[in-house]
């Protein structure tokens, strides 16, 4: 599970950096700091900006790996329970007559 959850995270990861690559994004950040007035202020807010993307590049891949696994271990979890419920209704899971006669 956690082979494939990391496949995942990657490929997310790589669309992720891909999206924040393009020049329209670009644009768009710096745009952000420019609701700023100018000054200290802005200065201090591309700045924050760039603290922000080097955390994220730092441990956004760990994140996306961990939210994967769980997402996948939920989702087999929830795939066994409703097949163990499931074969319960339908009778396959019934004890035999030979087993209720033994306690």
């Amino acid at each position: 599970m956690s082979a494939f959850a990391r496949f995942l995270a990657r490929i997310s990861w790589k669309g992720m950096l891909w999206l924040m690559r393009r020049p329209w994004m670009k644009s768009l950040q710096r745009a952000s700091t420019n609701l700023f007035p100018p000054g200290q202020k802005r200065e201090r807010a591309k700045l924050s900006m760039v603290r922000q993307n080097k955390f994220a590049r730092k441990v956004g891949l760990p994140i996306l790996t961990v939210a994967y696994n769980l997402l996948l271990a939920s989702v087999i979890l929830t795939t066994s329970y409703f097949v163990v419920l499931n074969l319960y209704e339908s009778g396959a899971l019934s004890a035999t007559d030979s087993m209720k006669q033994s306690n």
